[in-house]
């Protein structure tokens, strides 16, 4: 029983996040598919008008995060407004701060994957993204 759980114990060590990989999942389009609270589902989005296209730079410890409306096309209308943050790294957690004159949010990196997002923000909403896949329309 002990090299049982022991086997459990050290499987579960390993499954622990890479932050470097982390960092290289967050970056991408993609579509928000649910805010939580406190457990509870505040919003969900079937579908969602806007995507957010997040971009590493080159140094990994900082990027981009803009709005997106995706056009039948299969091209992106684009605001002006960017959000640049920095990341942190905290025992092996990944933060993303976003800091202007006004007001400093962080939101931490719980999951990120090629098939999801999750992040975390200082007010305790969780969002949930998937991937964006552009409208596939028939001709």
């Amino acid at each position: 029983m002990k090299p049982l759980l022991l086997f459990i114990v050290l499987g579960l060590m390993s499954c622990q996040s890479n932050p470097s990989e982390i960092i290289r999942n967050i970056e991408g389009y993609w579509e928000i598919e649910q805010v939580k609270k406190n457990g509870d589902v505040v919003k969900s989005f079937k579908i969602n008008p806007n995507i957010d296209h997040f971009t590493i730079n080159n140094n990994r410890t900082s990027g981009q995060r803009k709005k997106l409306t995706p056009r039948f096309d299969g091209s992106f209308e684009t605001s002006q407004d960017v959000l640049h943050f920095k990341i942190e790294i905290l025992e092996n957690d990944v933060f993303l701060i976003y800091s202007n004159a006004i007001l400093t949010l962080k939101e931490r990196v719980e999951l990120a994957t090629e098939k999801q997002l999750i992040l975390t923000n200082s007010e305790g909403f969780k969002y949930t993204y998937k991937p964006y896949e552009p409208l596939q329309l028939n001709e």
